[in-house]
């Protein structure tokens, strides 16, 4: 008893040595530069704590969620790049937390172990373009949320409050990103998968909790936002935004984006791919065989992240564009198949500690209380324990460890091979942010164009960007004179044409010392067109007009085309 605690005790430490670990090798990702959307969440973060209402000063297409995680990231560490960087160390300790705990439920603590690592591995060997998104915080409500719906299917008298906190989780997803909603179906399935064989196969008060943890959640934020006066804009917003989404909902951009996403994913994922797609075959081909197994896997626990990943799927296909980031909920069930992968590997061809004293416990047991088995029975068992009894299990540790490694060297190379001339001084950070770089965006000319403001123009004025460049708001400490922190929303068919009325009204009144204005960033999925923002700007006549009347052009940073106020 004493040795097994001790066992379980090691266990554990183990997890939190591996936590440690993952966030050791990975903190060269705090001196990663901001990309476009970590720019307008930092934007409209700061705006939160300076007063301003999210939609009706500053507008976005998306959910608010993301926005106060932000805000309350700079309210904690500063106005700063790392300040945000920061927020993938607070959300991952515990999301490997919890994929232990799915991996250990779901499959064995082994498993736990691998599944825990490997989101590790691949989560901070993101890109900065992807890492700090939407999308990736909202992995934190999405895993607990499936914990709970889990913990709920396994019954007792608290299972309701499981089922409430699991609505809750979900509901609290929404307010991500609308698609996210479709998690709270997951979780429902989950539940029904692991009840199918128990009765009552539903309890009626758990589904009633897990409804209305989902409607409270939901409620609570439509009553925050009626709250604060944004609830309207926020309306107008999701309008707006269907129809942005709708314009990916065709086969020729569809599967264009689709093919440029699946080649990137498949060169960062492929091992993950690799290593999941193994546990599904053999997950299938245990069940299919499960008579001559002595220990026999649930089908219900290996169908659980199949059907997690499936809803991963959906949601990334309900975005219609394919980006990087729209991918990540697929991540934590991707882990859990390729964890389960790993140990199952390992397991074929090296003998685990432990295992054969189990397994002949447990067929000495069968055959007790069982009748004899048919002779081919016999022999495939027999088979089967011979070939797992090939090697001694310390090379099993062996070759445990070495795995382990090998992946850690893939999150270090990753991480430190960028960043090591930067952080021995190289590199300045110029230099170091010029590696950074996603289509025409490079990071280092957002940091020298807030450089460039920042020695001429005093902290908190204004600054207008006719782009979508909103990161240099926040590097360079101004403020958007107008709501539209980037230019789609005034370009686009779908929005609202008194939207471009109501932008040079505004700047009429602030005329800010500079306008920056943006060429060769073509975003048709974006605005619909394929034009340049400098091109676009020519038929704004009333911007174009105000610009002209008020400003001269005086120079150029890369991409940025910079014109200084007049007078």
């Amino acid at each position: 008893m004493v040795l097994n605690a001790w066992r379980r005790r090691r266990r554990e430490w183990l997890l939190l040595v591996l936590i440690a670990i993952i966030l050791l090798v990975s903190l060269p990702v705090l001196t990663y530069p901001l990309g476009r959307d970590q720019g307008e969440f930092a934007t409209i973060g700061r705006g939160l704590l300076n007063g301003k209402t999210p939609y009706v000063d500053l507008w976005n297409p998306k959910p608010p969620a993301v926005f106060y995680i932000y805000a309350a990231a700079m309210a904690l560490f500063g106005q700063t790049v790392p300040a945000l960087r920061a927020i993938d160390f607070l959300i991952a300790p515990f999301i490997l937390t919890v994929v232990y705990w799915l991996g250990k439920r779901l499959h064995s603590r082994r498993a736990g172990l691998w599944s825990a690592l490997l989101f590790g591995v691949f989560y901070f060997t993101e890109t900065f373009w992807t890492l700090t998104q939407n999308d990736g915080i909202a992995l934190l409500p999405m895993t607990l949320a499936m914990v709970c719906g889990i913990k709920a299917a396994d019954g007792g008298r608290r299972s309701w409050l499981w089922a409430l906190g699991a609505g809750l989780l979900c509901g609290w997803t929404l307010w991500f990103k609308y698609p996210f909603a479709l998690m709270g179906a997951g979780v429902a399935l989950a539940y029904g998968l692991l009840r199918w064989h128990r009765l009552p196969r539903l309890k009626w008060l758990d589904a009633a909790a897990f409804v209305f943890g989902g409607a409270a959640a939901v409620g609570a934020g439509v009553v925050f936002m009626l709250g604060i006066g944004a609830w309207d804009a926020l309306i107008e917003s999701a309008t707006v935004t269907s129809q942005y989404t709708a314009l990916g909902f065709n086969w020729t951009d569809f599967s264009a984006a689709l093919r440029t996403a699946v080649g990137f994913r498949w060169s960062h994922w492929g091992m993950l791919f690799g290593l999941a797609a193994v546990s599904i075959v053999i997950a299938f081909r245990q069940r299919w065989h499960a008579n001559l197994l002595p220990v026999q896997t649930r089908s219900e626990n290996a169908l659980i992240p199949i059907i997690w990943l499936e809803i991963g799927i959906l949601i990334m296909l309900a975005q219609a564009k394919g980006y990087d980031y729209h991918w990540l909920p697929m991540l934590p069930p991707l882990a859990l198949l390729g964890g389960i992968g790993i140990e199952r590997i390992l397991d074929a061809f090296i003998e685990p500690p432990g295992r054969q004293e189990r397994q002949d416990a447990d067929v000495g047991a069968q055959h007790e209380h069982a009748a004899p088995l048919p002779s081919k029975t016999a022999a495939n068992l027999a088979d089967v324990k011979t070939s797992r009894a090939l090697v001694p299990a310390a090379l099993h540790r062996a070759a445990s460890a070495l795995a382990a490694v090998g992946l850690l060297a893939i999150l270090i190379g990753s991480v430190w091979s960028r960043a090591l001339p930067y952080l021995t001084g190289q590199e300045d950070q110029i230099a170091y942010y010029h590696h950074f770089q996603a289509g025409e965006f490079v990071a280092d000319e957002s940091q020298l164009m807030a450089n460039f403001l920042r020695e001429r123009v005093s902290p908190g004025d204004s600054l207008y960007i006719w782009g979508f460049r909103p990161e240099v708001y926040y590097l360079s400490h101004l403020n958007p004179p107008t709501r539209f922190i980037f230019q789609f929303p005034l370009v686009a068919d779908w929005y609202p044409p008194e939207w471009r009325e109501e932008n040079v009204e505004i700047l009429w009144a602030a005329v800010p010392p500079y306008v920056l204005v943006l060429q060769v960033d073509y975003m048709p999925w974006v605005t619909g067109s394929h034009d340049d923002s400098n091109m676009l700007l020519q038929s704004y006549d009333d911007l174009n007009d105000w610009l002209i009347y008020n400003y001269e052009r005086e120079t150029m940073i890369g991409n940025f085309i910079i014109w200084r106020r007049k007078f």
